[in-house]
């Protein structure tokens, strides 16, 4: 080519640039979009980031609140000690209601399937629905009537859904996931920070959680503890399994326990009374796993104390266990919280059979617990004094956990002395407020003084206050 068809060439091609494509010049995805801020997440990426939302969802402020309701721990300064007394508002738990559906929570978890099912991976999709029903159940234990089936779609004023609906809805959804963990696909792999994708754990889990909801039903509907039997004879198999969140010594990784009681809030919470006291008569070895020792040397050398609700801690009370870097410290850093457990499991296993007249099965499976503990077995004990020894079994074993709170309103298993208030009734409360975000936008949620007017301020599951 010679230097005049250059030029020609190049003042035709510097035309066509000036004319017709000076709005395009210089725009396009390699000009205009930056490859460190990406406009969309990958499937990885949305999974592992709503994990980590709702590891600080399951142990955040709905199981600070939870352990204080049912006396494990104290509320025993500033807002925890009027919550030690019921006293909150709908503003108190807005972020955590709103955490169900917002990003880290429903919306990604659908994203999350969409993306899953479009690749064919029945693996990744079924875990997804897993984390769904979890997230959706809880939620259901927590609030009752809650938004589901049109919370994600375009409706800006959801409806509420009745709770029977929306655990009946999570049950098909845990089927719909057993059903895809025996499919193909890669899974989510390392992505997948608490069993890296394994089926056989994801699978366990799954009939776990089945128990469980069918176990928040029973008090309406009796027949739901042969269900939960049922799901539970193949629910976790072995403590190798639990269901624990993850955490590490990075500082954005750390147990949200810590990150309350050490570095943010430490005068805030501390023993509950009535565990601690618990621990003591039992002679139980969780006594010092659970709690550290206080500082009363007034007496002599420190030991365990704990506060009931509305009192203040001074030096006889106990910390949540221990300081961190200590072995095993629940307030470690990296200490990885069981949620759902093999523990929780037998004892299930051992509460269905017993409302379902099989007590020889019900005593073996809290043997089995126990034996696990370090206590010693049973034998010879039958009737009501099995249901509480089974009862106040879980209510140690899931100690830090939302599901002690259910456990208790289902079964007023151990007995509690309420803080007296007359908006509860002097109960312990049922239930929390819906978060005030979601009611200054959503005409379909009712006030709180609506709220208390109906089922006597309780979820439809648990129409009978605990005495």
């Amino acid at each position: 080519m010679t230097s005049n068809m250059i030029r020609s060439t190049l003042a035709a091609l510097l035309l066509a640039v000036a004319t017709g494509a000076c709005d395009a010049f210089l725009t396009g995805p390699g000009l205009t979009q930056s490859p460190n801020a990406p406009t969309q997440a990958s499937r990885d990426q949305l999974f592992v980031a709503l994990q980590s939302a709702q590891f600080t969802q399951f142990e955040g402020a709905l199981a600070r609140t939870a352990c204080i309701f049912v006396q494990q721990c104290a509320g025993v300064d500033r807002q925890y000690l009027s919550l030690g007394k019921y006293a909150f508002t709908e503003d108190d738990f807005s972020g955590e209601f709103n955490l169900v559906y917002v990003g880290g929570g429903l919306l990604d978890i659908r994203k999350v399937e969409a993306s899953a099912d479009a690749a064919g991976d029945s693996v990744y999709g079924a875990i997804a629905r897993i984390w769904e029903a979890y997230i959706v159940g809880t939620a259901a234990d927590i609030w009752g009537d809650i938004p589901y089936s049109e919370a994600v779609g375009g409706v800006a004023q959801p409806h509420l859904d009745p709770q029977a609906s929306v655990y009946a809805a999570v049950q098909a959804r845990l089927d719909t996931a057993l059903t895809l963990l025996a499919g193909s696909g890669a899974g989510p792999g390392v992505a997948d920070l608490i069993y890296a994708g394994n089926k056989t754990k994801w699978t366990q889990v799954a009939h776990t959680l089945k128990a469980r909801f069918h176990l928040h039903m029973a008090e309406l509907d009796p027949s739901r503890y042969a269900l939960a039997l049922a799901e539970a004879q193949q629910g976790i198999a072995a403590s190798a399994n639990d269901f624990k969140t993850y955490h590490s010594t990075t500082t954005s990784e750390n147990n949200v326990w810590y990150q309350f009681q050490i570095v943010n809030r430490d005068s805030y919470l501390r023993a509950g009374k009535r565990l601690v006291n618990l621990l003591l008569a039992r002679n139980d070895p969780r006594l010092a796993i659970y709690f550290a020792k206080n500082q009363d040397t007034t007496t002599g050398a420190p030991k365990y104390g704990g506060k009931d609700p509305g009192q203040s801690a001074d030096k006889t009370t106990s910390n949540i266990c221990c300081p961190p870097g200590t072995s095993g410290s629940r307030l470690d850093p990296a200490f990885k919280q069981p949620l759902i457990t093999w523990a929780e499991n037998q004892l299930i296993i051992a509460e269905a059979a017993y409302q379902t007249n099989d007590e020889p099965t019900a005593l073996t499976s809290l043997n089995a617990e126990r034996t696990a503990a370090g206590l010693a077995t049973l034998s010879g004990i039958t009737g009501t004094a099995l249901h509480d020894s089974i009862m106040t079994e879980k209510y140690v074993v899931t100690f830090q956990s939302i599901e002690a709170w259910n456990d208790y309103k289902r079964s007023c298993t151990p007995l509690l002395v309420a803080y007296p208030t007359a908006t509860f009734g002097n109960k312990v409360p049922g239930r929390l407020y819906y978060g005030f975000d979601e009611r200054n936008t959503n005409p379909n949620i009712p006030t709180p003084a609506q709220q208390l007017a109906t089922n006597g301020g309780r979820n439809p599951n648990d129409p009978n206050p605990c005495p």
